[in-house]
């Protein structure tokens, strides 16, 4: 039988909204996590995140949406990596430089981490875009059913939602690049039914191309954070929000000897 990381759970504390725990492995501070420590996902929250960290919580079950970004993934890259003049002309280089998709090592060799250098942070990249035969951009694939969110002030796809700057723009600082190129497909919500039968082209898809985020001070929170509740062996508060983990947590029943 599996293990059950509820098992490291030492107490949960009603009256404090905290949960203590006892672990010897901590798990790293991934791209989709810094949003949430830092307060600034409607997704997930601190307490949520800690829960994951430590292992007592194995994440949200999958759902149509995750599923569909998943399948969607390797075919938005394959789409990207066999129009290098719609690179160039994102990235803004002349003809005559070359430019291609790096693919990214798969998560199954790695462990489920390409920064293995890295103590508290890590994570996986969708891959790389190369110039001239170098790494030169961290290329981030998303799928989406809400158009809106992404459009700017002139109509355009450049206003890309706060959590998913923060991740790409950890994992270009750990790759030691300056930009990223978000590739974005937009899916109505039947595609997510059969995202197998969604086809990328020039009306459901947008490249998009900012520079990173100085992550100096969102790491260092994110570290301290780190440093404060998961290698201290408590949770932050929960709330509201976390009901439904909560309601896990003290569902575990230990087994007796």
């Amino acid at each position: 039988m599996a293990f059950d990381g509820r098992a490291s759970i030492v107490e949960i504390i009603d009256e404090e909204k905290t949960v203590i725990f006892d672990i010897y492995r901590f798990k790293k501070i991934t791209g989709t996590k810094v949003g949430p420590i830092l307060g600034l996902s409607d997704l997930s929250t601190p307490f949520k995140v800690a829960c994951e960290l430590a292992g007592l919580y194995p994440g949200d079950k999958t759902n149509k949406y995750i599923d569909a970004g998943n399948i969607l993934e390797p075919v938005l890259r394959d789409y990207l990596a066999q129009r290098p003049s719609l690179m160039r002309k994102a990235l803004d280089l002349s003809d005559d430089q070359k430019v291609g998709v790096e693919e990214p090592v798969p998560k199954e060799t790695c462990g489920y981490d390409h920064f293995h250098n890295e103590k508290v942070f890590g994570g996986l990249v969708d891959g790389y875009i190369q110039v001239d035969g170098k790494r030169d951009t961290i290329l981030e694939i998303k799928t989406s059913h809400d158009r809106e969110k992404w459009k700017d002030d002139k109509g355009g796809y450049t206003n890309v939602p706060m959590g998913y700057m923060l991740q790409a723009s950890l994992y270009a600082e750990l790759s030691n690049l300056d930009r990223v190129l978000f590739l974005v497909g937009f899916l109505d919500e039947p595609d997510y039914d059969r995202p197998k039968q969604w086809i990328p082209d020039e009306t459901n898809t947008e490249v998009i191309v900012v520079p990173k985020l100085d992550m100096s001070g969102y790491m260092k929170q994110c570290e301290d954070w780190y440093n404060e509740y998961i290698k201290g062996g408590y949770t932050p508060e929960w709330t509201d929000k976390d009901e439904e983990v909560v309601k896990y947590l003290k569902a575990y029943k230990p087994k007796r000897r």
